[in-house]
């Protein structure tokens, strides 16, 4: 398995984000803040994995299922448990904020990341629509880097067309 290129003797520290069937793996830079789950405004927009949007520091952010954007059937629950927002930064300037909330079934676990403990796992190629640039393996967890990028213009694509 390849490693994923880091400097020598340089940790970098990631969040892994609980997901139902497999976490994401983000970068603690784009973390702006972790939420517990509070009131949701439903989307009128046909795309599923949009849930919704909520309000955060004067601001109205949309909330994304990245599970149902990968096309991971989501369980309809009433309860909110353990769930979290956990707030990104996305890269898009065709957003008014560029932030989105990613719905989290937990809460996120600090990773150390190195090249003793991180490898890019050789998959089957992504769809070229999905936010997903890389698949890994940290800590014997495998886990999907998500794409902010084409995330950001996922939304954005949602935002302009309404």
């Amino acid at each position: 398995m390849p490693s994923v290129p880091l400097h020598k003797d340089e940790d970098l520290q990631g969040l892994l984000i609980p997901q139902r069937q497999i976490p994401l793996l983000l970068p603690v830079s784009t973390v702006i803040e972790i939420l517990g789950y509070r009131e949701i405004v439903a989307s009128d927009t046909e795309a599923g994995w949009l849930l919704g949007s909520f309000s955060w520091r004067n601001l109205t952010l949309p909330l994304i299922s990245m599970e149902r954007l990968l096309g991971v059937a989501r369980e309809e629950t009433r309860s909110r448990g353990r769930k979290r927002i956990i707030v990104v930064h996305v890269f898009s300037d065709r957003l008014k904020a560029p932030f989105v909330g990613i719905e989290a079934t937990g809460m996120p676990r600090m990773v150390k990341l190195n090249e003793e403990n991180l490898a890019a796992v050789e998959d089957e190629a992504w769809p070229g629509d999905w936010p997903v640039s890389h698949k890994v393996k940290v800590q014997e967890t495998e886990a999907l880097v998500p794409d902010l990028d084409r995330l950001g213009e996922l939304v954005a694509d949602l935002r302009i067309g309404s």
